[in-house]
């Protein structure tokens, strides 16, 4: 007789899969990445603070902590995944202050406060003193 595996275990027995991921290529946390879409949130928030009582709106959203990146606002940027059939890319927003060491640039354009850009796998972003790439998961 077969044996039973109970839904919850069969459930965390399963791999989670992501569409992409953003990944540190360059700044002290080099190669910290983390994933999103598909089994994980849409929405990463990235910042020296992103888990921090500010980001309560964002709280379905993924974490990528840059604390070692005194260049980085507590919440800088929040990139939401957006997908149309296989196709992925991200919206990239600026949530820094208007500080010029506190910049978000994509593929080195400068993203003022507020405003928002779409990036696609292989753009590189920079936070603060960092730059993340964004990559197929």
């Amino acid at each position: 007789m077969a044996e039973s595996v109970p839904p919850a275990a069969a459930a965390a027995s399963r791999s989670k899969s992501a569409f992409l991921k953003l990944e540190v290529i360059s700044g002290s946390q080099k190669g910290q990445e983390v994933s999103f879409g598909g089994d994980y949130p849409d929405t990463v928030v990235v910042g020296r603070e992103p888990s921090s009582s500010t980001a309560k709106a964002l709280k379905d959203s993924a974490k990528l902590a840059l604390t070692q990146d005194d260049r980085v606002s507590s919440i800088h940027a929040k990139f939401v995944i957006a997908s149309k059939k296989n196709l992925h890319s991200v919206r990239v927003t600026d949530m820094s202050s208007s500080s010029s060491d506190e910049a978000t640039l994509v593929n080195g354009t400068r993203l003022a406060s507020g405003k928002s850009r779409q990036a696609f796998v292989g753009d590189k972003i920079t936070v603060g003193g960092s730059i993340l790439q964004v990559k197929r998961a």
